[in-house]
């Protein structure tokens, strides 16, 4: 099977895999009762029935796994065949809470017996309003809703517009922006066969140490990548720069977590050019980096905010935030002008509330970065015991393990091997995200020691114990 075939059919017979799902592996599943352990008749079936009417283009991680979940609890998945597994995909940082969270479903039960469609004035919408107002930065203190990460980014990229009267943006090497035409412009890397991009969009390298495209070292570069992009700027721009855009955390690539002080010199940068400082935090917001917004990690306050993903605990709302002097400019503070046909219906901010609710009354934040640290630092050890990985990386519970085919000159591992290191995880009993050559690691913020702590073992041992690199 080639590998092409092999993105297309998913799944590969037991025969094809490496030696990696071997007997450490199964004594694993048994101890916890998880894994592959029975005959995938009716998923499939099931897939294929589904794939006769759902269209191409579906996320890879998907179309490999090709389960068919028929309940979920915390952060376990059993599929429709009976088998389980621990889901650290936790659909790239959206399960924030964990799976059916009983105060997160009642609450949502609740509110769709009564909820009307439209952004109406609503309980559920002060209630929304009064848990942000505990929750958000100082000075960042206003929201407008949307429904997908892309709408949001779209409307940041509008009210920078608006605030600035300029067009231009700087975005940066290896970012995850959205797919329609203005984050898609700003996803450098993602492009490719879909014609020319809007002018006044250029890119930098992104401040990812492990591979410093400058060949320097963090400890002594400089902010080498961030000099560049000023001279990027200084290049490319009209002088009309509106934003410079960046995630905190690199989510595509692989968790990318910048040197401290990255974010606070991107900011002297807007600055310099009379720009905003825009941080894409939809996937590191609300908590997944062991701070309330991943930005917080240093002295930095950006001007706007795009935030998604954990913020409804796995219902679809997204949303823009900045301070109230920055909202109001126009146009798009203008009636209609950044409204949104879903945003701030009563069933999505009932979603925000209870999701913010439950992150600060169970103390989530501090979960997940005490968790974090202890998953780091038992995984840390695999890039010398385990061939195949590169680097082991993190901040609070958003991880990366990037798979390498060479650890000396940092190869990546081919797209059939990081394949075949994600069934054969699939099969022990853990689901992961992928990001290029990299395992990326997104458990709920409730995780609780024990079942951290399996899924590291099971991860370690299908690592260390994987047969074939190439």
């Amino acid at each position: 099977m080639t590998e092409a075939t092999e993105r297309v059919d998913g799944r590969r017979s037991a025969g094809q895999r490496g030696a990696g799902a071997a007997e450490g592996s199964g004594t694993r599943r048994a101890a916890h009762g998880l894994g592959m352990l029975r005959p995938r008749t009716r998923s499939e079936a099931h897939w294929a029935e589904e794939q006769q009417v759902i269209g191409p283009g579906l996320q890879a991680v998907m179309l490999l796994a090709r389960l068919c979940v028929a309940e979920a609890d915390g952060a376990e998945l059993t599929d429709i065949d009976g088998n389980r597994v621990l889901d650290l995909q936790g659909a790239g940082g959206v399960n924030s809470l964990g799976h059916a969270e009983p105060r997160f479903t009642a609450a949502l039960a609740a509110e769709l017996r009564r909820a009307p469609a439209g952004a109406f004035g609503s309980a559920a919408r002060l209630d929304m309003t009064r848990a942000l107002r505990a929750f958000l930065p100082e000075g960042l203190d206003r929201v407008q809703l949307y429904s997908g990460g892309t709408e949001a980014v779209e409307a940041a990229l509008r009210l920078a517009k608006s605030v600035t009267g300029k067009h231009e943006f700087l975005s940066f090497w290896g970012g995850f922006h959205g797919k329609t035409m203005g984050s898609l412009a700003l996803t450098a890397g993602a492009r490719a066969g879909l014609g020319p991009l809007p002018p006044g969009y250029f890119s930098a390298p992104y401040a990812n140490c492990y591979r410093c495209p400058f060949r320097l070292r963090p400890e002594s570069c400089g902010f080498a990548c961030v000099e560049h992009a000023r001279d990027v700027i200084k290049e490319n721009s009209t002088g009309a720069l509106a934003a410079i855009v960046v995630e905190p955390v690199q989510g595509r690539s692989g968790n990318v977590v910048p040197p401290p002080g990255y974010l606070t010199a991107l900011g002297e940068v807007a600055r310099e050019f009379d720009a905003l400082l825009i941080a894409d935090e939809m996937m590191t917001g609300f908590g997944r980096t062991g701070a309330a917004f991943a930005h917080q990690h240093e002295a930095v306050r950006p001007d706007v905010l795009a935030v998604g993903k954990g913020m409804g605990g796995g219902f679809p709302v997204t949303g823009v935030v900045a301070g109230a002097g920055t909202m109001a400019a126009a146009p798009f503070s203008e009636p209609s002008a950044s409204s949104s046909s879903f945003g701030a219906f009563p069933a999505a901010c009932r979603a925000v509330a209870v999701t913010t609710g439950v992150i600060m009354t169970d103390k989530l934040v501090d979960n997940a970065a005490q968790r974090g640290r202890e998953m780091l630092d038992q995984l840390a050890d695999l890039t010398e015991l385990a061939p195949l990985v590169g680097d082991v990386r993190g901040l609070g519970l958003a991880l990366g393990i990037e798979l390498v085919a060479d650890r000396h000159t940092r190869e990546p591992a081919p797209r059939s091997v990081v394949q075949r290191v994600y069934l054969e995880l699939l099969d022990a009993g853990v689901l992961v995200m992928l990001g290029g050559n990299t395992l990326r690691l997104y458990p709920p913020l409730n995780v609780d020691r024990d079942t951290a702590g399996t899924a590291v073992d099971i991860i370690r041992e299908t690592l260390i114990g994987f047969g074939g690199v190439r």
